[in-house]
């Protein structure tokens, strides 16, 4: 098998965490948390390579990415898992709610993003997956500052991919309704997760999508559950 270098931000929990073991067994797989006990506990029972690491801090960024290089020569895949969550009317919203916000879901992603393009065009090879939300195509009442991180995400993404054009990285976005993770607790937040997604599926299509190899690429998924409103 050709293992990939597979980089995961916010990879020591929920989903970014199931992602990891999913690819710990047959790549290289590391991973980025601004949580050190459970990114200690996440490399120790994985196997895997880890980071700490606040994609917040552009400086942070782009000396973690530096020293991945040095380490692995290369990156194949970026995906872009880290997230935070934020609802409620604006006004509502703090300004430490909004900024966080905005500098994790849409900020960090393009520092990672940023820090990573310049290996994978020397290596001549990419592929970053965005793991954005159904909140980047649709919108709901009361989570303004939340559907803004998300929205610009997803134009960022389809700009990017036509900045890419001329070189082999495909960018690709997910844009899963909800899934049964901790996102909601760690933001102090109650949600009824009796018809949510279960972890293992967005896995799965994970995996589908960075499967492909070639010209045809998934660029832009939805994941839906059929009670979604």
């Amino acid at each position: 098998m050709n293992k990939k270098v597979i980089l995961i931000t916010g990879g020591s929990q929920g989903l970014g965490r199931a992602i990891a073991e999913n690819f710990a067994k047959g790549h290289h797989v590391v991973v980025l948390s601004n949580d050190i006990t459970s990114l200690e506990d996440t490399i120790k029972k994985l196997n895997c390579a880890g980071y700490f690491c606040d994609i917040k801090n552009a400086d942070q960024v782009q000396y973690t990415i530096n020293d991945i290089i040095k380490i692995f020569k290369r990156i194949d895949i970026l995906i872009n898992n880290a997230g935070v969550w934020t609802s409620g009317d604006l006004e509502e919203n703090t300004y430490e709610d909004i900024y966080r916000t905005i500098s994790v879901n849409t900020i960090g992603t393009m520092f990672m993003t940023k820090a990573v393009l310049p290996y994978m065009k020397r290596q001549g090879y990419g592929k970053i997956l965005n793991i954005n939300s159904i909140n980047g195509v649709e919108f709901k009442k009361k989570r303004s500052v939340y559907v803004a991180s998300k929205w610009a995400l997803t134009g960022f993404s389809k700009a990017l991919r036509a900045d890419l054009e001329k070189h082999d990285i495909q960018i690709m976005d997910l844009h899963p309704s909800l899934i049964k993770t901790t996102l909601f607790k760690h933001a102090g937040k109650t949600r009824d997760m009796e018809h949510a997604i279960n972890v293992e599926d967005v896995v799965r299509v994970v995996g589908f999508m960075l499967s492909f190899e070639g010209t045809f690429m998934p660029e832009s998924l939805v994941l839906k559950d059929i009670h979604y409103e």
